[in-house]
């Protein structure tokens, strides 16, 4: 990814990457794909964020510290799932979806185990992505070795968000709203609009925007202090539910 001299990178940050340079003596020859490249790097910096943050998990999130799993979800959640979500979501979604980065992802996958909000974020987040149609090239392989194996990707979306709206009622995420709880929101949104539930649909929608609101979103002030690229992210959700809602 070629590097243009800004601290962090523009085109690190528009592929949702750590920036860093590394000058690695590189081979002669053809190049690979840009999009190849990308996506193999957004891979390797996952897994080792994902190491990274077993180690040294914050809690981040201003949800109850309990155990948020559910025995309806046990064993669907894991790791390859995640990271095929992960993969897809980067190659296909972020273009016109750039809520998310590579790093916050992996440190919701640290924080799942004690953070319900985490949880439920991550829940909506791979059922959206396996929503989609052409998940299966990316998650196929993860989904045969389930402890207990689904049909298809469809289904194991709807019952991963049935289960983030579920667990979402153990905290009061609408008294105390986070950036986080409006992600999910919205893809409760876009996974009910996939399965052509338009009312259930419009209503978290709805959701997702009252509780920008309620953050203050729509007020630049909100931003003062905040990292830019935070910030920046922030203002692209904000403007995705505008758009959206519109």
């Amino acid at each position: 990814v070629r590097c243009n001299d800004q601290q962090p990178c523009g085109n690190c940050l528009q592929a949702g990457l750590a920036c860093t340079y590394d000058a690695i003596p590189q081979k002669k020859g053809p190049k690979g794909s840009r999009a190849k490249v990308i996506s193999e790097l957004r891979l390797r910096e996952g897994r080792k964020k994902a190491e990274h943050c077993r180690q040294d998990s914050y809690s981040g999130y201003g949800s109850p510290t309990s155990s948020p799993s559910s025995p309806t979800l046990s064993g669907l959640l894991n790791h390859d799932l995640i990271e095929g979500c992960t993969e897809f979501y980067f190659a296909n979604m972020y273009p016109t979806m750039p809520i998310l980065h590579d790093e916050q992802i992996w440190r919701l996958v640290a924080d799942m185990d004690s953070s319900i909000e985490a949880y439920c974020l991550l829940c909506a987040f791979c059922a959206f992505m396996l929503i989609q149609p052409g998940i299966e090239t990316k998650a196929g392989h993860a989904i045969k070795t389930l402890e207990r194996p689904l049909t298809n990707t469809t289904s194991l979306g709807k019952t991963l968000l049935d289960g983030a709206l579920r667990r979402r009622k153990a905290y009061d995420y609408i008294e105390k709203p986070s950036v986080e709880a409006v992600i999910t929101s919205f893809f409760a949104f876009g996974c009910f609009f996939g399965l052509d539930k338009h009312n259930t649909a419009w209503f978290h929608l709805r959701e997702a925007t009252t509780l920008a609101q309620t953050i203050g979103m729509q007020d630049e002030k909100t931003y003062v202090g905040i990292d830019y690229a935070e910030s920046a992210r922030m203002r692209r959700l904000f403007w995705l539910l505008f758009v959206t809602e519109r």
